[in-house]
């Protein structure tokens, strides 16, 4: 279901945000359909249960809305706030993701949350995410001189 991009499968998976069982609410960010440029959604309204999901009490669920949040560019604030909530997971994979997606959305907060993410375990250290600050601040650093 997660592999399929008809409309009636987001509908689907957006049932499932408040499922009791948070294997199948691990699923519903997948369910989502962006465009192409991942700029935006096709149904607006679906941003809520991720943001919802982004606060979920089970850390996988937190984790699969974090790493859909990381994707989206969207320019709702609301997304870069979870974000830096998010840099204070207890989980450093959910730690990694934010950062990360503040970095890709080009925001100065990820300079100082990627202090949050705090020494990366050895299986994370050639995760390539961990240079997306990195790449931010190049990419500011040709913005002024330019």
């Amino acid at each position: 279901m997660t592999h399929d991009s008809a409309p009636e499968i987001e509908a689907v998976g957006l049932s499932y945000a408040i499922h009791p069982d948070p294997r199948m609410r691990v699923l519903v960010p997948d369910t989502l359909e962006l465009s192409e440029d991942a700029r935006s959604l096709a149904r607006p309204e679906s941003l809520t249960p991720v943001l919802t999901l982004a606060r979920d009490d089970d850390p996988g669920v937190r984790q699969e809305a974090c790493r859909w949040l990381a994707y989206y560019r969207g320019r709702e604030p609301e997304v870069g706030e979870a974000l830096v909530a998010l840099t204070h997971d207890e989980r450093q994979p959910i730690r990694i993701w934010a950062v990360s997606g503040l970095a890709r959305r080009d925001d100065p907060r990820c300079v100082e949350a990627e202090q949050r993410i705090g020494p990366v375990d050895e299986e994370l250290r050639s995760d390539e995410r961990l240079l997306d600050v990195w790449r931010y601040q190049r990419r500011q650093e040709a913005a002024e001189h330019s």
